[in-house]
């Protein structure tokens, strides 16, 4: 296990990729080749399962988030060891995510509301659930598929570092702009203010 120090505070990583530089650099080229495809597939329906937020679509977003989920179950299954055939379930899918030696750590609490609602092979379930229990499986989908997502890192370690000096730059930049509005905002209080 890594050893943990403050630049690995979350509001940090999303800057300095320092968690996404060492998942990487577990990855061989072939493992990433194995894991990009799955990756991509349940990135496309995770990103278009959040844009759907209105009552009209909120099973449609359950769907896609279920279907991201199963793709991302492979996808860190793949980048244990090869294939040798894709879980045929959702399932199947979680059980196998269960048998991996080195399973993501710090696993949101909603895991198992969204492994139960997730597992079942019945095509309507999802459908039939109240309205209530859908807003708060939603809810709960997100933050778990976040979590899986977050557990696998098809960029190399290249890729991560010059992300990170863009993102540095960046930041340092905002920075100093809002040091730089603040300290003229100041100075301009203290020129208007009676003597």
């Amino acid at each position: 296990m890594a050893s943990t120090t403050w630049l690995d505070n979350s509001w940090l990583e999303a800057v300095l990729l320092l968690g996404a530089a060492r998942r990487a650099a577990t990855l061989s080229d072939e493992a990433r080749a194995r894991v990009k495809p799955w990756a991509d597939a349940a990135q496309a329906r995770f990103r278009v399962a959040r844009e759907l937020r209105d009552a009209a679509t909120q099973r449609v977003a359950l769907g896609l988030l279920r279907d991201s989920a199963f793709f991302a179950l492979c996808a860190l299954e793949a980048a244990r060891s090869p294939l040798e055939s894709a879980p045929r379930s959702a399932a199947e899918a979680w059980q196998r995510f269960d048998t991996l030696a080195e399973p993501p750590r710090h696993p949101p609490e909603q895991l198992a509301l969204v492994r139960t609602a997730f597992e079942k092979g019945e095509p309507l379930a999802l459908d039939l659930l109240p309205a209530r229990a859908a807003d708060e499986l939603r809810l709960a989908a997100e933050a778990v598929v976040a979590w899986l997502l977050g557990s696998i890192e098809v960029r190399t370690v290249a890729e991560l570092a010059r992300a990170r000096v863009v993102r540095t730059a960046l930041a340092l930049a905002a920075l100093a702009i809002v040091v730089w509005g603040l300290l003229s905002y100041w100075l301009s209080l203290a020129a208007l203010a009676p003597r």
